[in-house]
């Protein structure tokens, strides 16, 4: 992994001198079940142990050995016996395959990677807990299809991140379950002249069961789970990252990412708060993504062994551990210095118009006694009244350059137009000043009627007071506390 992304402890992890050492662990496991039952003399044993651990493994020397027989377990395997006397070069490696010694190694290197992600997890979720608390009752507007939907909080919006990526940890600890399962079956997993027993035993003094069907190596659809778990949580990071994203754009930004104060945006724009952050968790994302399809791929095995899964895993699992605790720490940084603008958030709410009501003006206007259909028609006609621009936009609109001279003439002359009026449709409808749009097939006549129907709902003071209620943030988030609620339990377990 470029050093710029990868994280010290997966690096430790996935290094050749933590894989030997693990490997020489599994050899030390199986001869001390030989011992327990009674196949192998415990001072034999002993000796070997106690040899080896005098006589540290030398990466170079095992390099050099593998480069020559090009297999890299059996160049272990000579650097390890050639400080015994030959006597116990028979106790090393008895009776079991490559992938004996390497299947507990490679499952604990991924245990050791995923408990690197366990705190960067738990960062996160903090993280998100704080903004969501701070945020309780600070209101937005949602997007659906990027348009203005209806009214919710800042705090409701961070607990859908919270509860999405609860989803993807919980996915995750569950197929790390699968971990703890390895092999010592032999080289077609068949046990062979190794004992079951033995498995059993050494498997235990490693931490692990035996995995009862494997071939020459661990079924990888047990760990495919694990790769797409961890995929999904830099996924949903980058779901986070997008919404920022989307919400920092220029002009009136309702939200931005940290940006230091000697930072730079741009090399050629001064003005400019790139949000790198934001675009290096998709970059994140993009790369998981295909680390994981390339775990999965190593399902397929052809008969009792291959090796076509050995070269992908070398590289995908490090660098998908790597790019997940990468977008991890980056997501966290973002979410814990996020610049949050509530006063952009109610001016973008207050140029909506009211149209964020929209769903229960309708449905007050059916309960008034309109059918359907023309409740529906207007409310709709009266969302595309109010944001009708003015004569002089108009004009402007139509008015194509010809020149940049004289697009820079129509640009002064937008800057002359007076501020056109906030209208808001919780004042217009009851005004019953329907008119007829370009946006919808409504003729003056059914204008009319609309109107004539409305100065009948609206004739009474009551149905007026009710009405203007639809328009407060009070009535219109009444429900949202129920999501506070049934969050509270698992808010204090993080925080625990």
């Amino acid at each position: 992994m470029n050093e710029r992304y990868a994280n010290e402890n997966i690096t430790k992890f996935f290094s050749d001198e933590y894989k030997l050492e693990l490997w020489q662990k599994t050899e030390f496991a199986v001869m001390s079940a030989r011992v327990e039952l009674g196949l192998m003399s415990r001072r034999d044993c002993e000796t070997i142990i106690t040899v080896l651990k005098n006589n540290p493994i030398d990466i170079e020397w095992w390099k050099r050995r593998d480069k020559e027989i090009h297999h890299d377990l059996n160049a272990f395997i000579d650097e390890r016996v050639r400080h015994l006397e030959p006597r116990l070069h028979q106790f090393f490696h008895k009776n079991i395959t490559s992938y004996d010694t390497e299947e507990p190694a490679f499952a604990r290197v991924l245990i050791e990677a995923a408990n690197v992600i366990e705190p960067l997890n738990s960062n996160l979720k903090n993280a998100l807990v704080i903004l969501a608390t701070k945020y309780r009752y600070t209101i937005m507007n949602a997007r659906t299809h990027g348009q203005e939907a209806e009214l919710q909080s800042f705090g409701s919006r961070v607990l859908s991140w919270l509860a999405d990526y609860r989803v993807a940890e919980d996915a995750l600890i569950l197929s790390l379950k699968n971990l703890y399962f390895s092999k010592l079956s032999g080289a077609i997993g068949k046990y062979g002249s190794l004992d079951p027993e033995i498995e059993k035993i050494a498997l235990n003094i490693l931490g692990f069961k035996p995995y009862i069907g494997a071939t020459q190596i661990m079924p990888r659809i047990l760990y495919a789970p694990i790769a797409q778990s961890l995929s999904n949580l830099v996924s949903v990071l980058d779901k986070i990252a997008g919404d920022i994203r989307l919400a920092a754009r220029s002009g009136r930004p309702i939200m931005q990412e940290p940006f230091q104060k000697k930072q730079k945006g741009s090399s050629a724009m001064p003005q400019k708060k790139n949000t790198i952050r934001t675009e290096q968790v998709e970059g994140m994302a993009r790369m998981a993504r295909g680390y994981s399809s390339m775990i999965s791929e190593n399902i397929k095995t052809w008969e009792e062994r291959a090796i076509e899964q050995s070269s992908v895993e070398r590289v995908a699992w490090p660098d998908l551990f790597h790019v997940t605790a990468q977008a991890l720490k980056v997501m966290e940084l973002i979410l814990s210095g996020l610049k949050v603008y509530p006063d952009n958030m109610l001016q973008e709410i207050y140029e909506s118009r009211g149209v964020y009501a929209s769903s229960e003006a309708k449905e007050f206007l059916k309960e008034a006694g309109l059918s359907h259909e023309d409740a529906y028609r207007i409310v709709q006609l009266a969302c595309f009244n109010v944001f009708e621009p003015s004569e002089e936009r108009l004009a402007l609109r139509g008015n194509i350059s010809d020149s940049f001279f004289y697009a820079g003439k129509l640009l002064k002359k937008i800057g002359q137009i007076p501020q056109e009026e906030i209208i808001s449709i919780e004042g217009f409808i009851p005004m019953a000043n329907l008119h007829v749009s370009d946006n919808l097939d409504a003729t003056p006549e059914t204008v009319d009627e609309y109107n004539k129907l409305l100065k009948k709902v609206f004739i009474s003071s009551k149905a007026v007071e009710k009405w203007h209620t639809l328009f407060t943030p009070e009535f219109l988030l009444r429900n949202e506390e129920f999501l506070y609620q049934s969050t509270e339990l698992r808010i204090e377990e993080i925080f625990e």
